[in-house]
């Protein structure tokens, strides 16, 4: 089981938590989503490797019964020895050596389970970082995507007022049909300007009065000469 353990976390840690760097390239939106499944799987596995550690502080515990059973026969063995009691003696060293070979199981896997565990926390501690790290990144990330998009938006705007289909070409065009309108109502008006002037000087040649000195004084001796 704990062999099968590590091998599902270490498999986990390499196809996912180390890919976590990679996928904050993505969209924001995955790199959350992301960050939230690593975040989930770093919890289950949590559990899983404190059943572990478990199982170790248990064997623990069994390696020093052992001992403690190895010392009190030894004791025996010695104290019956020591009355003489030889039958007695041997049947606690039997024991003795029964809790020996129970210690060494214990130590061996007391010594696996508990190098299993220093592997697991140590991927685990490395892939809480990586969350860690990549939490951290997430709103700069964030930040430039949206600045991205803005200045995306922006281009595709600048693109579109510079076409001739934008509605500031169609204001260019309405400018131009205005000036040409002005033009044209400033012709009319210099035409009716000159045909006003035209009639105006038939008719002051025609029936106007001399206004300077000399007809003045030639519209004098006329009136002179008529009287005599």
């Amino acid at each position: 089981m704990a062999k099968g353990l590590f091998t599902s976390i270490k498999n986990f840690f390499r196809g996912k938590a180390d890919d976590l760097a990679e996928k904050m390239a993505d969209p924001v939106r995955d790199g959350k989503l992301a960050i939230k499944d690593s975040e989930g799987q770093i919890q289950k596995f949590t559990t899983q490797i404190a059943r572990v550690m478990s199982e170790t502080k248990r064997l623990e515990k069994d390696k020093q019964a052992a001992e403690k059973e190895i010392e009190k026969w030894m004791s025996i063995a010695t104290n019956a020895a020591g009355s003489g009691d030889e039958d007695g003696a041997r049947q606690a060293l039997e024991r003795k050596n029964a809790a020996q070979q129970k210690l060494d199981t214990f130590k061996k896997e007391f010594e696996k389970s508990q190098q299993l565990v220093n592997r697991l926390r140590e991927d685990l501690n490395r892939a809480k970082a990586k969350v860690s790290k990549a939490k951290n990144n997430i709103s700069r990330l964030e930040a430039r995507s949206s600045a991205a998009n803005i200045r995306k938006e922006f281009a595709k705007a600048q693109s579109n007022f510079n076409s001739n289909s934008s509605g500031l070409s169609a204001l260019d065009d309405l400018e131009k049909s205005v000036e040409s309108d002005e033009c044209e109502a400033e012709a009319y008006e210099d035409l009716v300007g000159d045909e006003l002037s035209s009639s105006g000087s038939v008719l002051e040649e025609k029936y106007g009065q001399p206004t300077s000195e000399v007809d003045d004084e030639l519209a004098a001796l006329m009136k002179g000469s008529k009287k005599k």
